[in-house]
């Protein structure tokens, strides 16, 4: 069966039209059926929900968890987070999924849901594909309480600090005193994290579109309006400047002189670095997207350290 709601990132649309709190719920429920599919009769599904900071993203949040408890799943509220905080948070507290509410780098008024498993991974093209057909099965249904029982909401307390421990820990030998670094947040999921992490690891920080007000994600900012950073910031002041879009899974660097080092780019220098280190293992992963120029820059580095 073709998916009709998962797109390549979830599902996403405009909230209150495509993305209702009604579609929330049903996407809820569906998920939490599936997680209890095989599970032992006695436990619940765990079920963090993080979102970025969009408007419609509290009311997204609400009819989700509704959803997930009608089903007889608990939910974990993780309040604002960046994307990749999710996958990392429910491999640290071994939680069954996650999901996202947030549409990326869309203007405020869209929003979406995306879902990660317990391997930290998204769903799966055949899990979604059954998750669609779930819905369909079950549009209407007014079924009974689970036998489980409903379940329970409870807020994660200190979500944002078990994320910034564990990216601390993942960059612990980086030393980034005395380097100054401008930060564009994208009034998005980063505003809070970004900042932490870079000054932690002893970075002069400076941020911009760091004041979400639920309408200005993504509004002239972020990784999406790199190239106005300069006429927002004093770029040549910096050493590096990274620029987040709204829910902080993609970022576009600027150098002092303003020029735009994008993803692959910076894949590429990431990986060149950690190959003269010694410590790349396994080669590179990269996604379909990623350009000729970046395949052909990796097979040169090969070739010169061999």
């Amino acid at each position: 069966m073709a998916r009709r709601l998962f797109g390549t990132d979830g599902v996403r649309g405009v909230a209150g039209e495509l993305l209702t709190a009604e579609l929330a719920v049903a996407l809820g429920r569906a998920v939490t059926e599936h997680a209890l599919e095989g599970r032992p009769g006695d436990t619940r599904p765990q079920v963090l929900i993080v979102r970025d900071t969009r408007e419609s993203g509290p009311m997204l949040e609400a009819a989700l968890a509704a959803g997930v408890t009608a089903a007889g799943g608990d939910v974990l509220f993780g309040g604002v987070l960046p994307t990749p905080a999710a996958p990392l948070l429910v491999r640290r507290h071994g939680l069954d999924l996650a999901a996202v509410i947030s549409a990326s780098h869309n203007p405020y008024a869209d929003n979406g849901v995306k879902f990660f498993g317990a391997d930290g991974l998204k769903l799966s093209d055949d899990a979604e594909e059954r998750l669609e057909a779930r819905l369909e099965r079950t549009a209407g249904d007014t079924s009974a309480a689970p036998a489980g029982g409903f379940g329970r909401t409870r807020a994660l307390h200190g979500a944002l600090e078990d994320y910034l421990r564990e990216l601390h820990a993942r960059f612990a030998g980086l030393d980034l005193s005395g380097r100054r670094v401008l930060l564009d947040c994208a009034h998005g999921a980063t505003y809070r994290a970004a900042p932490d992490i870079f000054r932690r690891l002893g970075a002069e920080v400076t941020v911009v579109a760091d004041e979400p007000d639920g309408r200005n994600i993504n509004a002239g900012c972020g990784s999406t309006h790199v190239e106005s950073l300069p006429e927002r910031a004093d770029v040549a002041a910096h050493d590096v400047a990274f620029a987040f879009d709204g829910d902080g899974d993609r970022v576009l660097a600027m150098d002092r002189h303003g020029a735009v080092v994008d993803g692959d780019e910076l894949i590429a220098l990431a990986a060149a670095h950690r190959a003269r280190c010694g410590r790349l293992r396994g080669g590179v992963a990269v996604t379909v997207m990623t350009n000729y120029g970046f395949h052909t820059a990796m097979r040169s580095a090969a070739s010169r350290s061999r």
